[in-house]
């Protein structure tokens, strides 16, 4: 029994070694932002997983100079939808609260211009502890050929809330959590409508000795991120 205490008390253990302030730096943002332009100018408006599922893109997590990509996509098939509604739940930020909780806990519009929007959210990403963000997007809603649509959505700013839900300084963080862009596709199908979004985000490193246990339980959160904001909207959508 004893060991087996021990055994489950090790992640825990390990994280909070980790669970301490660190900075962005430029290089590290620098290599999110080539991954980015590179990431873009290869998305031509078709899914990448056109029968739905979730996978991870180009061998997720990839380490970069003092950090970690996670680039994830996932698809599903609404039966019954259709691409209008979609686009509405989607336009519609002052209820990403409650059609994207409990990850999202608060949300609202900044401002809006044509197919360009501007959004905040406040969201947390919980694995062995919670952490609470303040983010704010751009967004931008593309139509394309065949009814189908796109919606870019890149984040400006993200900062992480202390104990007391005040920002920390721009920059600086446990970096469980630096950028997060996320790209929806909008396709009709004869049954309803396919969602597909690939979401790619950029998190710290993981200090020396600690990668093969910590390494792997950090990998899963944007995962299962993933995996309920497509579940969410599914089922928003019924």
């Amino acid at each position: 029994m004893r060991r087996i205490l021990v055994a489950l008390a090790l992640p825990c253990t390990l994280l909070a070694q980790i669970k301490i302030l660190v900075h962005l730096s430029p290089a590290t943002n620098q290599a999110f932002d080539k991954y980015i332009a590179a990431a873009e100018s290869k998305m031509d408006g078709q899914p990448l997983k056109p029968a739905g599922g979730l996978s991870a893109v180009g061998g997720s997590p990839i380490d970069v100079e003092g950090g970690m990509i996670h680039d994830w996509a996932g698809g599903v098939l609404v039966k019954g939808a259709s691409v209008e509604k979609a686009l509405a739940m989607f336009r519609n930020y002052a209820d990403y609260k409650k059609t994207f909780a409990p990850e999202v806990l608060d949300s609202k519009l900044l401002s809006q211009g044509g197919d360009r929007w501007n959004a905040w959210f406040r969201i947390s990403r919980r694995n062995v502890f919670t952490v609470t963000f303040d983010a704010e997007y751009a967004v931008q809603y593309r139509k394309l050929e065949g009814g189908r649509w796109a919606i870019d959505s890149r984040s400006r700013k993200i900062s992480e809330l202390d104990n007391d839900n005040k920002p920390l300084p721009e920059g600086t963080a446990q970096g469980f959590l630096w950028r997060l862009n996320s790209y929806w596709l909008i396709e009709p199908r004869p049954e309803g409508v396919y969602l597909e979004c690939r979401a790619i985000s950029l998190s710290r490193d993981i200090p020396p000795g600690l990668g093969w246990i910590v390494k792997p339980m950090i990998a899963t959160v944007p995962r299962d991120s993933l995996r309920a904001t497509v579940e969410e909207a599914r089922n928003a959508l019924r």
